[in-house]
């Protein structure tokens, strides 16, 4: 009878344990990503999860692109979704942005929750092969400037290094593709032969701050630790620290606030200051005055408007490109004014997709080409 019991008892243990395992399994999700097969765990979601939610006291949404975009897919093109052998393809772009992941097997399309067996994404992004990102910028550079920064090299053959100043042009909202669309429409005459043109990608999430950060640390937001736009300063070292160490100057014009702190820069708010609507102007007059008094090693100069413009009345309206032709103009002028011995970088932080039905009519912050495309330019003086 003792021995029956023992039996029974062993018994149970192990249907508690096969029980456990099987619930534990069942809660995992099988992702391909172009046919390449992950499984992502309750660990794995619950890593990505606290690295989003960094403020305990806000309670943040969790687009399920940030799984995408720590397996490597820097743009998606659909997904198929399979719940109980029923198979359901969507184009991304057009659920992106309402699209969550609430737990390891569950996610939210449209308010609509689902428990879902498999998910297949199939990436894609440029036609051709692109080998540069935002994360480029800070190595090259202190390769231009022949100062140390990090391990990193940027992929790019300078001629004439180093030089004594670069000056980055941050033309915010004005991506890869609205570029393109500029150019083929004759209202870029300036920026369309600027310099050398190299396609880019941005970060995830393409928003601003996020893109800024990757830009002075030569991260990725998987590295730097910026994933949402509520973070605003870097706990890893930046560009701006390597100029100062090597004993130079840094100054950053910007439009009416910072969208990220710039510890060790002087900073220039250019403001609204005729009260026109935009701060473009102030600070296309506050970067021709540090060209003519004298430029430090690095410049940064940020352009505001196209991304004002797009987000108000969407890209690629009319007022949309009045502001372009704006822009090109006044970089015409700056890049004649280049002083002598200078590398131009030229480049956005992402660009921006069409909304419809929305209080604005442009947006960014997905993983769709139309945000994450960009492009590097450079130009030598």
């Amino acid at each position: 009878m003792r021995r029956f019991r023992s039996i029974l008892l062993s018994l149970t243990f192990l249907s508690l344990f096969l029980f456990s395992a099987c619930s534990h399994a069942g809660d995992d999700l099988i992702v391909k990503i172009d046919q390449q097969e992950i499984t992502v765990t309750r660990e794995m979601y619950r890593e990505i999860e606290t690295g989003v939610n960094v403020d305990d006291e806000k309670d943040y949404d969790l687009p399920l692109e940030y799984l995408f975009y720590q397996n490597g897919v820097k743009v998606v093109d659909s997904v198929k979704v399979i719940q109980d052998d029923i198979a359901t393809t969507y184009v991304w772009r057009e659920i992106a942005g309402s699209t969550y992941w609430r737990n390891v097997s569950q996610i939210e399309i449209d308010g609509q929750l689902y428990s879902i067996d498999q998910l297949n994404v199939q990436s894609g992004g440029f036609d051709f092969a692109v080998d540069h990102s935002i994360t480029d910028v800070a190595a090259l550079t202190a390769e231009a400037l022949g100062i140390s920064f990090g391990d990193k090299n940027s992929g790019f053959a300078l001629s004439a290094v180093p030089v004594e100043h670069v000056v980055w042009f941050f033309l915010d909202g004005f991506g890869y593709e609205q570029f393109q669309f500029a150019v083929q429409e004759g209202i870029l005459p300036n920026l369309s032969v600027a310099g050398d043109f190299y396609p880019s990608y941005s970060i995830y999430p393409p928003r601003t701050s996020t893109v800024t950060a990757a830009l002075l640390s030569g991260l990725d937001s998987t590295q730097n630790g910026v994933w949402v736009s509520g973070i605003r300063s870097l706990n890893v070292p930046s560009i701006i620290d390597a100029v100062k160490d090597s004993a130079r100057e840094v100054l950053v014009i910007e439009g009416s606030s910072t969208p990220f702190n710039y510890p060790n820069a002087e900073v220039v708010l250019s403001g609204d200051r005729d009260g026109d609507g935009s701060t473009d102007d102030n600070v296309f007059s506050h970067a021709r005055e540090a060209f003519q008094g004298g430029i430090p090693s690095l410049t940064m100069i940020h352009f505001h408007g196209i991304d004002d413009v797009g987000h108000t009345y969407g890209p690629y309206s009319e007022e949309w490109r009045v502001k372009v032709k704006e822009i090109d103009q006044m970089m015409g002028q700056l890049l004649q004014e280049l002083p002598a011995n200078t590398l131009a970088v030229i480049f956005p932080d992402h660009g921006m997709h069409t909304v419809v039905g929305d209080s604005e009519l442009g947006n960014h912050g997905n993983l769709i080409l139309d945000d994450m495309s960009t492009y590097i330019i450079l130009r030598t003086e």
